[in-house]
């Protein structure tokens, strides 16, 4: 055999030994791990998962609230709960939340506390028209009366012609609805002494007054206790 041969031989056979002596052997009965045995380790964890990972699901499932659907209707109580007051102004918003309002009615009984009450100012006594009176109304008138008598003085108050009233302006706040009726009217006014007599020959002229008065009662009753609560000259 070559020399050169030789040498090379045994180099062979000693570098083969020490890969051996560090690597060590293989077992016939192991089998080499490949790509799909990870898939299959990764596939059984996603399907059998420890146990208290289970029993963390089913707790979060009995106590997680069912879904909202978009479409569900919502309850009368708090539909009621969260509806707003109604508010709003004039006389078609009236109409619209009101339609059976009774406007002919309601001017029909305004022209008459307008008489009345004009006539029981003038007269000194408000007892049969107090009902129809708001607080601050009634204070007021109360407190003329008062002066015109500290004055010595007496009212002769005579309605020659009233036009139709007019209903100018409606204003609905919750339960509550105001209205301001424009009244135009001939009036003759004499105020004379308390212990004369009145001279029936020597009266002033009348002359016109419009005047809007503001109702105020409860929207849409039967009976909305209308009550005079404001008042003003135009």
């Amino acid at each position: 055999m070559d020399p050169l041969n030789l040498i090379l031989l045994i180099m062979v056979v000693l570098i083969g030994w020490r890969l051996r002596s560090v690597l060590g052997t293989r077992n016939d009965d192991e089998k080499p791990s490949t790509r799909a045995d990870a898939y299959r380790l990764n596939r059984d964890a996603y399907e059998n998962p420890p146990r208290n990972q289970d029993t963390a699901q089913e707790k979060n499932s009995d106590t997680a609230p069912a879904p909202i659907e978009a479409d569900a209707p919502v309850p009368i109580e708090a539909a009621e709960e969260s509806e707003a007051p109604q508010m709003g102004r004039g006389l078609a918003y009236l109409n619209s939340i009101d339609p059976d309002f009774d406007e002919i009615g309601f001017l029909q009984g305004a022209e008459r506390a307008y008489e009345m009450i004009l006539t029981a100012f003038a007269a000194g006594d408000l007892s049969d028209v107090q009902g129809f009176l708001g607080e601050d109304v009634a204070a007021g008138f109360e407190d003329a009366i008062a002066a015109r008598a500290a004055a010595g003085q007496k009212l002769e108050t005579r309605i020659l012609r009233l036009d139709r009233p007019a209903l100018e302006d409606a204003e609905v706040d919750g339960e509550r609805v105001r209205l301001d009726v424009r009244f135009r009217a001939e009036i003759m006014s004499a105020s004379y002494a308390d212990d004369a007599a009145l001279d029936e020959d020597n009266l002033p002229a009348p002359s016109t007054t419009i005047d809007v008065w503001s109702f105020e009662g409860a929207l849409g009753a039967a009976n909305a206790g209308w009550t005079l609560v404001a008042t003003r000259a135009d």
